[in-house]
């Protein structure tokens, strides 16, 4: 029971950030189980708000991925269970990842397959 208290207080904790940090002041965070994905803020529907996901590692810690769809960025938090420590994983900027053609990718590969005339 006390493991469950500890991951919804830091779900909330991030849900409050995520809330707070939402375009255009934030809106409500709806409660969502682990591997849920909602969107907050925005404008009608959620367009151009904040994407989350979360999910339970299997060590008991629980990762949350916020993406930032308008500036197109990715950040990485995990919970600890046990203490609801918010920890701040990784940080990345997608747009160069989404203008690359190709990567770890197997033949036919895009340019190959520009070189077949139908």
């Amino acid at each position: 029971m006390h493991i469950w208290l500890t991951r919804l207080l830091g779900i909330a904790v991030i849900g409050g950030l995520v809330w707070a940090l939402a375009p255009g002041g934030g809106g409500s965070l709806p409660g969502q189980p682990a591997f849920s994905q909602a969107t907050v803020g925005g404008g009608a529907g959620g367009e151009g708000g904040l994407l989350f996901h979360a999910s339970l590692l299997p060590g008991g810690v629980e990762q949350l991925t916020v993406i930032d769809p308008r500036n197109r960025s990715l950040a990485v938090y995990h919970v600890e269970a046990a203490t609801a420590k918010i920890q701040l994983k990784s940080v990345r900027s997608l747009v160069w990842d989404l203008q690359m053609e190709h990567f770890n990718g197997q033949s036919p590969l895009p340019s190959e397959l520009r070189q077949v005339q139908p």
